[in-house]
């Protein structure tokens, strides 16, 4: 009778709460102990550092679950259930995911099987991981609103204009303070953002963390109250989905203010100035300002400065003329790189996939060189494997001998230091030949139906940019030129790219002369 072998891929991760690297060999040793207990065969291995199990946002496991469909193993083995999900929600959603994939969880310490009891005692360790997790920001918490009520610093970079004394207590830094208080006497005085921002930068002042300034690092600033002298706390909402909007503000009842609690920067008088001017500016905002569609957002970078490039929407003139345009929000003393409308842009960008893409003739073109690529791929898989092979095989070796050396009494630090690099090594080898596969050659007819798409997508919709942007790897724009670079490697390979180039002046004059037409 033959022995089936199972293929494994080993999950670990460690979360910010009393853990260390160390935790992460810890599982994987225990792990590789297990699946050499029961015969199993590792095939890949993904490690998350510092990541907090309560939410998904874990690169690692995002990368294993979507591997799942692959086919590449058949179990994902874990030390303990937490380590998969704290989260009973997650939990449920991820485990159906792996189970569509024909995948199995698997747990070290748990032993957990189709039966009606494993489903019950399952339910009882993921209802106990999710009260730990709760329980331990509950208990963090309550010890920070004791440090903020005795008006001490609470962790983190400490605003503009402060720095963090001996008694972690706030104290003025004279050259900040000084760069806090322009700030909200120009903003006063009715500067913008910008015109703020051109100052301090000019003058020699620098953010917190030694940047120059730009619109979005006033913000904040403007809104803080501690600036009046007010220690504040709490004051951000939760995170939502891993991430915390500095910007949303919880109701005053959970918020700490303690009057007096910090050095006041600037006047009570000046704070609330501020305040009433950004509240009008909010309500005016709506008599010029409609919501813009902007095509190639997250795409375009200025080829200047190398920033990624915003949308800007703009009014001028006494008619308040629309101006939208891809702008550079960096300070004009440093980039002189020029916008570009964005309706213009987008329009050519939109055309040049048709042309380049999405007819016939052009995707078949494209096809034939993925294939042709495919080909040249599968031919060296069989020697790329072996190489790669051989090399996880020398390190499994040097393990060993270093495995023998300790049980011996032989440890030094250059031991050490030397076993931790052929364990990361082992762990990088280990995901190479988890992604190594042959590849199937592509057949038009699968793909004739993106051509339908592009045509009958309606445009200036989510969808439309979210179809069009898979074929697009960047836009570049310099001051006299466009460089757009199209990624047409159907999700086979980077390699294959096109950048197209085009002159600002020619753009400009194609939709001009479209427009006297």
């Amino acid at each position: 009778m033959s022995l089936t072998i199972h293929r494994v891929a080993q999950y670990a991760r460690f979360s910010s709460d009393n853990q260390r690297t160390e935790s992460i060999d810890a599982q994987l040793r225990a792990m590789n102990q297990f699946c050499k207990q029961q015969h199993w065969q590792i095939v890949a291995t993904y490690t998350d550092e510092a990541r907090s199990a309560t939410t998904d946002n874990r690169p690692q496991f995002q990368q294993m679950i979507a591997d799942s469909g692959k086919g590449i193993f058949d179990i994902v083995l874990v030390h303990k259930l937490d380590r998969f999900s704290r989260d009973r929600y997650d939990s449920a959603i991820y485990k159906k995911r792996l189970k569509k994939n024909n995948v199995q969880l698997c747990s070290v310490l748990e032993r957990i099987d189709d039966s009606p009891e494993s489903i019950m005692m399952e339910s009882v360790l993921e209802g106990m991981a999710e009260y730990y997790s709760r329980n331990l920001g509950r208990e963090v918490m309550k010890g920070m609103k004791e440090t903020a009520l005795q008006c001490k610093h609470t962790g983190g970079c400490p605003p503009l204009g402060y720095d963090v004394g001996e008694d972690r207590r706030l104290v003025i830094n004279q050259h900040e303070a000084e760069a806090v208080k322009a700030i909200f006497e120009m903003f006063a005085e009715g500067h913008g953002y910008s015109a703020i921002a051109d100052y301090l930068n000019e003058h020699g002042y620098t953010t917190k963390r030694g940047r120059i300034f730009g619109k979005n690092s006033l913000y904040e600033i403007l809104n803080n109250e501690k600036y009046t002298g007010v220690f504040v706390f709490n004051r951000a909402t939760a995170k939502s989905d891993s991430k915390r909007n500095n910007h949303a503000y919880k109701t005053n009842d959970n918020i700490i203010r303690v009057p007096g609690g910090c050095p006041a920067i600037i006047s009570k008088h000046l704070f609330e100035k501020v305040q009433r001017i950004k509240a009008s500016n909010r309500r005016n905002t709506g008599r010029y300002h409609s919501k813009e569609f902007y095509l190639l957002t997250g795409k375009v970078y200025c080829g200047v400065c190398g920033k990624r490039i915003q949308g800007n929407l703009r009014f001028s003139g006494e008619r308040k003329n629309r101006h939208c345009t891809y702008r550079c929000d960096e300070p004009k003393q440093l980039c002189k790189n020029k916008e570009n409308n964005k309706d213009y842009l987008d329009a050519y960008v939109a055309d040049l996939l048709r042309q380049k893409i999405f007819n016939k003739a052009a995707l078949r073109r494209r096809i034939n060189a993925v294939n042709k690529y495919i080909t040249s791929y599968n031919d060296e898989f069989d020697e790329r494997y072996e190489s790669i092979k051989t090399e996880l095989d020398e390190v499994t070796v040097a393990l060993s001998n270093i495995t023998v050396a300790v049980e011996k009494g032989v440890l030094t630090d250059a031991i050490i230091e030397r076993s931790e690099a052929l364990e990361q090594r082992k762990i990088e080898i280990q995901a190479q030949l988890a992604e190594l596969r042959r590849f199937e050659p592509l057949r038009l007819e699968e793909y004739l139906h993106l051509i339908d798409d592009y045509k009958n997508m309606q445009r200036n919709t989510e969808e439309f940019r979210t179809f069009v942007q898979t074929y697009i790897d960047k836009v570049v724009t310099y001051p006299y030129h466009i460089e757009i670079v199209l990624d047409v490697g159907f999700g086979i390979t980077d390699e294959l790219k096109e950048t197209i180039t085009i002159r600002r002046g020619d753009l400009y004059a194609l939709f001009e002369s479209r427009t006297e037409d």
